[in-house]
């Protein structure tokens, strides 16, 4: 872990397959806490970039095209690593839908598919015509596309974001529809892996 006051960032790596929250911490609360169960439950490899303030996280946020992140060693090491990646992040629209983007289409596709069986509650759109702009994560430097075989970019409302602190007192962890969604990726993530192995 690389700590700087108000940022903090960690690194695992583990599989050829990434978890990242650029926006973790107080950024797009939520975010950070599923990527790091799915990484634990199927030992994919993490980036986490968090906002450790207080009060008044958003304003560390930077669009993920922009922020120029893979300039720095941690994420270097990851997408060094990593041949495609799913990066986590929070909106505050309309929170009935839940955005799949980012230019790995495919594996968009096949979430979409699995998310509308197991939360039906939410509209998951991956049409990059119906995304709103700048949250689709189809930029070409968006850090998600940066591996070889690019990536996958969830857009979440808040009630699948829900966490809670876990029995130990220490951990924050998926709570309610949050921790279903994050089952849900660690057995989508896991058949990907199997794939690829």
């Amino acid at each position: 872990m690389d700590e700087h006051g108000d940022i903090s960032e960690y690194l695992h790596l583990g599989s050829s397959l990434g978890l990242m929250a650029v926006h973790g911490g107080g950024i797009e609360p939520g975010t950070e806490e599923i990527a790091r169960f799915v990484s634990i439950h199927t030992g994919a490899s993490l980036y986490v970039y968090a906002g450790r303030l207080p009060a008044g996280n958003l304003s560390l946020h930077r669009p993920s095209h922009t922020s120029k992140l893979e300039e720095r060693s941690l994420v270097k090491r990851f997408l060094k690593h990593v041949n495609s990646a799913i990066s986590v992040h929070g909106h505050g629209r309309d929170q009935k839908y839940a955005y799949v983007g980012g230019l790995h289409q495919t594996m968009g596709q096949r979430f979409v598919t699995l998310a509308q069986e197991t939360l039906p509650k939410y509209e998951w759109i991956s049409d990059p015509k119906i995304i709103p702009q700048g949250i689709g994560g189809l930029n070409p430097k968006n850090i998600v596309n940066l591996p070889t075989d690019q990536g996958m970019q969830l857009e979440l409302p808040r009630g699948l974001r829900q966490t809670k602190v876990a029995s130990d007192g220490k951990l924050v962890e998926p709570a309610g529809e949050a921790l279903v969604l994050s089952r849900l990726l660690v057995r989508f993530v896991g058949t990907l892996m199997v794939e690829n192995s």
